[in-house]
């Protein structure tokens, strides 16, 4: 006979809010740029009450943050190269332009710094030391240069063929001598 133990069960409200917070902000990134969007405008499109936000996020970048996390894809495809990580992150930005392009114009500090924590995250670079050693600057060099190629891509309308720069960031990579560890 198997025991179900039902303090292990989630909160099923909790589940349907933060369902209804995801389903929220990919709406308003579909159309509003995302330093557009308030947390007023996230918790009536969802509906939820701003206590509920708040009690799940400090504020629309952690909203961001997390939620890129889990609508972009994972980095499980156990092959650490570069090009193949590179790759991924072309096909997600293609296949959701009008999101991409929504959190990339106009966006402030705040912006820029989550998608480089979530670059850093995705390319399993970081280690959470804490301290900026010559490692974790040099991964934020290169999560920035991943953004400002993102960027470059929403400036340039998403070109279709985005191969020859993908050589080009690919051979810098391997002609700086990748990351240490």
């Amino acid at each position: 006979m198997r025991v179900i133990d039902i303090n292990n069960k989630p909160d099923l409200r909790s589940v349907k809010t933060d369902k209804a917070l995801d389903d929220a902000i990919y709406e308003l990134l579909r159309r509003r740029n995302f330093r557009k969007i308030t947390v007023n405008d996230i918790c009536m499109a969802a509906p939820v009450s701003r206590a509920a936000f708040y009690a799940r996020y400090t504020d629309k970048y952690d909203l961001l943050e997390n939620w890129l996390a889990r609508f972009c894809p994972q980095n499980n495809t156990g092959d650490d190269s570069y090009g193949s990580i590179e790759t991924i992150i072309n096909e997600f930005v293609y296949e959701n332009k009008a999101i991409i392009k929504n959190i990339i114009n106009e966006a402030d500090q705040s912006t820029l710094d989550v998608l480089i924590q979530l670059i850093i995250s995705f390319m399993n670079l970081s280690e959470k030391t804490g301290s900026m050693t010559a490692k974790t600057v040099q991964q934020s060099v290169y999560a920035g240069g991943i953004v400002n190629y993102i960027i470059w891509q929403v400036k340039n309308n998403f070109p279709d063929d985005v191969k020859p720069m993908n050589r080009y960031l690919y051979r810098v990579i391997v002609e700086s001598g990748k990351i240490d560890s």
